[in-house]
Formats: C-alpha cells, sequence, structure tokens
C-alpha cells in the first residue's frame, strides 16, 4: 500500500500547502513518490511549523531523505527513529542544543546537518551512529565534545566551521579514515605542523 493516506493526513497537520515534486531538487518544497507510491523524500523547509514536528511524518517508513530546515525547532522527538529507511536529514537553521539517544535506532542514517543551531557541545550519541558518514556542526557554538566523533567507525565527513573551538584531538584521527575536517573561522591553536595527514584534510 502507498503513502497517499500519509500525505493527506500530514496535509492536514502542515500550516503550508504540500505538493508532490516530481523531479528531486531542495529549491522546490514537497514530497515524492517511488514508483510504489512511496514516500522517499520530504522537503518541508520554511514551512512554518514553529517548533512543532507533524505527527504524520513519522509514519513515512520508506523516507529517505528529509529537509525540515527553518522551522524554529527546538528538539528532535524521540520518534525520528521510526523513519528506518532514512539517509539524510537536514535540519539546519533551527535552535538545536542536543539530540535524542534514539538516533542510534536509525540504520540507514548516513548524512546528518546540523548547521546553524545552536549546539555548545557535540553530544555523543553521534559516535554511536551506525552509518553515519557525514556530520555537519557549521556555524553553531561548539566548544567541547568533539572526541565523540572518533568513537564512531563510519564518520569520515566533519564540518566544524565557525564555531567556538580552541582545540582539537587531533591523535584521535590516527587510524580513522577522514576524508574532510573542516575547522575553519575557530581559535584552534594546537594543530599538529608536523603531521602532514592532518595539515592536508583541514580547510
Amino acid at each position: 500500500m502507498g503513502d497517499i493516506h500519509i500525505i493527506e493526513e500530514l496535509r492536514n497537520q502542515l500550516p503550508k500547502k504540500l505538493k508532490e515534486v516530481k523531479r528531486v531538487t531542495w529549491f522546490l518544497r514537497g514530497y515524492q513518490l517511488n514508483d510504489l507510491g512511496h514516500v522517499t523524500h520530504l522537503s518541508i523547509s520554511k514551512f512554518g511549523l514553529q517548533g512543532q514536528w507533524p505527527k504524520a511524518l513519522f509514519k513515512l517508513e520508506h523516507l529517505e531523505f528529509l529537509d525540515i530546515q527553518d522551522n524554529e525547532i527546538t528538539a528532535i522527538p524521540t520518534e525520528i527513529s521510526n523513519l528506518k529507511s532514512l539517509k539524510c536529514l537536514d535540519i539546519r537553521v533551527n535552535q538545536l542544543s542536543s539530540l535524542p539517544t534514539s538516533l542510534v535506532k536509525m540504520p540507514m542514517l548516513e548524512k546528518l546537518y546540523l548547521g546553524d543551531n545552536a549546539f555548545q557541545k557535540i553530544p555523543v550519541v553521534v559516535g554511536s551512529c551506525p552509518s553515519l558518514c557525514t556530520i555537519d556542526f557549521t556555524n553553531n557554538l561548539v566548544s567541547k565534545g568533539c572526541e565523540h566523533l572518533f568513537n564512531s567507525k563510519t564518520i569520515k565527513n566533519i564540518y566544524l566551521k565557525q564555531n567556538k573551538l580552541t582545540s582539537f584531538p587531533f591523535h584521535l584521527t590516527e587510524g580513522k579514515n577522514i576524508e574532510d575536517l573542516n575547522l575553519m573561522e575557530n581559535q584552534v591553536s594546537n594543530i599538529p605542523e608536523e603531521n602532514k595527514n592532518i595539515a592536508n584534510l583541514l580547510y
């Protein structure tokens, strides 16, 4: 059975009109269906949610990409773990300062975009997300907790541009397959000049 009935329920819970998008593009807000009638992409950025998550959203068990930027969101409900197929969560430009532990129950989550929020430290849970490859904390208030990133066996891309960092646990990158590490616009003073691998990563 398709997700049309869930879409109708979702429409009733949203303050703006939700339309179907035939071709995936984040410049258009709406949803996309696959050949089975399942919602795989949903973009409700700038939808005027005022921090409220529509309950029907958590019924979209085939959802792979969710863009919920700029909605005055202060917390992610534990029900986010119902979205077992979710690969990418874009929740930038909100008011988050923490993450639910239920993220570890999301086996497919690969990309988590948390830029332009209110994080002061890296949550412990990010190190336990089973498939997380890309984590973005650009333009937050992060000053500590970076060691939790290296508890992960899967994270390869770390974006911490424009935060409040004065140091970084570079020694923990050894043996890790880090591809991108962005620490620009911080005040990190302990960059190891002798480590060429680190020097090549930083930008």
